[in-house]
């Protein structure tokens, strides 16, 4: 199978190659992100304190912290 290899541009987010040791938090007030079922069938992380989310396919990079756990 043929691997595509894109570059990105410098206006695009960078997002890091694995989520492994990462985990999703606000990033308004740092706390963890619960992870929900939306209606249209994708998933949403929420804040309950901040009343703020994104959806799980997209997320803010301050969104993505280094898990205090690993």
């Amino acid at each position: 199978m043929k691997q595509t290899i894109r570059q990105s541009t410098k206006d695009e987010e960078v997002y890091p190659s694995s989520g492994r040791g990462l985990m999703h938090v606000c990033p308004g007030c740092g706390q963890a992100l619960e992870l929900y079922d939306t209606r249209d069938g994708d998933q949403a992380y929420w804040c309950h304190a901040c009343g703020k989310g994104h959806r799980a396919g997209s997320p803010p990079l301050a969104a993505l912290q280094p898990d205090r756990a690993s």
